[in-house]
């Protein structure tokens, strides 16, 4: 069965209705070129200039990295965070921030770094190093992120969400709501208003209501945080779409549907026991395109360059660029997707069975108007027939992504262009 542009029922239209193209959200700082917001992981102590340079040159618009306390168990590992967001600025890139919460915080067993301090005493050294921090840089580029994954015991033991984390959160977000309130007299304090996210969930909040989710949301959403933030790791890419439904409805029920969630971390490692990478590449563009469906307005890829030389190790091979810089297939193909996205936002979302379309037209203002379709399936690598009308088209590509990155007219003249698409997504252009 073909997809057929004028003929299918839409099943899901989260791109369209609930979020809107990446620019809806510019009063919560997120501006992008794209219908999705695209940035990635960088490790601060190995970013060089050049690095800077290829991350813009591949079309990435944002940067995520984590701000650490001066605890004296990594302190001198932390590096100048003042010349590394100067650096960020001046390569026309933006930065998104997590504030981390320190070993003595989230749970460590470093002797050293707790100091026998009770969960209160930790809950207020975090607050304290968070407000600090937004005082100290006061940028609007820059995106906030609360924490990392509090909902993963290797980043906050569970019985330090009562006693530590929860104070902490309620501590930020009564000095923001109050410095919002105080106006004048709160910018003299130096705390101005944030462009703030919480808290990087590792699994997407859940209907759960004794969910760590539900209980920081709970205790945020409504006076403190900008958006929710998650990390949404998964085997298919497009599972996501139904997860971000419902992590909206659990956000409905505090009465902020409309707030963005982002994806601030998600990526595939191209490990030799799950997959190569040129497997890597087609689940980087299906994440994309998914993200694109879902309605999130922006993604972070995990990562920039492999951290370690271990074929076989997972947490090596992440990376769109190898351990040697050498670019992988990932990189050159996402790179090419965003070329060919730049200036469009979503007009529909599609779904039949595993085939999925979107539908993107030029952003206003653009001089030559066109649409973008983008066509691929969920499960096969041999292809899925699409069909797509001409409707009086001036000019007509289709362009692969991977392995090889080409354009090329669409074949004859006939009313609708037949295409297939598989795992491997690709793009059908109408120019007007």
């Amino acid at each position: 069965m073909k997809l057929r542009v004028a003929h299918v029922s839409p099943v899901f239209f989260c791109g369209l209705l609930l979020a809107g193209p990446a620019s809806g959200w510019e009063k919560y700082g997120i501006h992008s070129i794209y219908p999705v917001a695209i940035s990635v992981q960088i490790k601060p102590s190995a970013l060089s200039d050049d690095d800077l340079k290829r991350v813009k040159r591949a079309g990435f618009e944002y940067l995520r990295f984590g701000i650490r306390p001066p605890i004296a168990a990594i302190a001198k590992k932390n590096p100048d965070y003042s010349t590394l967001l100067t650096r960020i600025h001046n390569a026309q890139l933006k930065p998104i921030v997590t504030l981390f919460g320190g070993v003595d915080v989230w749970g460590g067993e470093k002797m050293e770094s707790r100091m026998a301090r009770t969960p209160q005493e930790s809950a207020d050294k975090f607050a304290a190093f968070a407000l600090d921090t937004l005082r100290q840089y006061a940028d609007p580029d820059i995106l906030w992120e609360l924490w990392n994954e509090p909902d993963d015991p290797t980043f906050l033991k569970p019985e330090l969400l009562q006693s530590g984390l929860l104070p902490s959160i309620q501590a930020i977000c009564a000095s923001l709501k109050g410095n919002g309130q105080q106006g004048q007299q709160g910018q003299q304090k130096g705390i101005a208003r944030k462009n703030i996210f919480g808290f990087g969930f590792s699994k997407m909040p859940n209907l759960t209501p004794d969910s760590i989710g539900s209980q920081l949301l709970a205790a945020s959403l409504e006076n403190c945080l900008d958006g929710v933030s998650v990390h949404p790791y998964r085997n298919i890419p497009e599972t996501v779409i139904n997860d971000a439904e419902q992590t909206r409805s659990l956000m409905q029920q505090y009465g902020r549907a409309d707030l963005p969630m982002i994806a601030s971390e998600w990526g595939y490692s191209s490990f030799t026991a799950a997959r190569d990478q040129d497997a890597q590449a087609e689940l980087i563009l299906r994440e994309y395109l998914s993200t694109v469906f879902a309605g999130i307005p922006l993604l972070s890829i995990y990562e920039w360059k492999d951290s370690g030389t271990d074929p076989t190790a997972i947490e090596h091979n992440y990376g769109l660029v190898g351990n040697d810089d050498r670019p992988k297939p990932a990189l050159l193909a996402l790179s090419y997707l965003l070329k060919k996205l730049e200036h469009t936002q979503l007009a529909a979302s599609k779904k039949d069975g595993t085939a999925y379309q979107l539908t993107l037209t030029s952003e206003p203002g653009v001089k030559e108007r066109r649409n973008v379709y983008m066509l691929w399936a969920s499960s096969s690598r041999a292809g899925r027939p699409f069909s797509i009308q001409r409707n009086g088209a001036k000019r007509c590509i289709i362009s692969q992504f991977h392995p090889q990155q080409s354009d090329r007219p669409c074949p004859g003249n006939a009313e609708n262009v037949e295409v297939n698409a598989g795992s491997v997504p690709v793009a059908v252009t109408l120019y007007f």
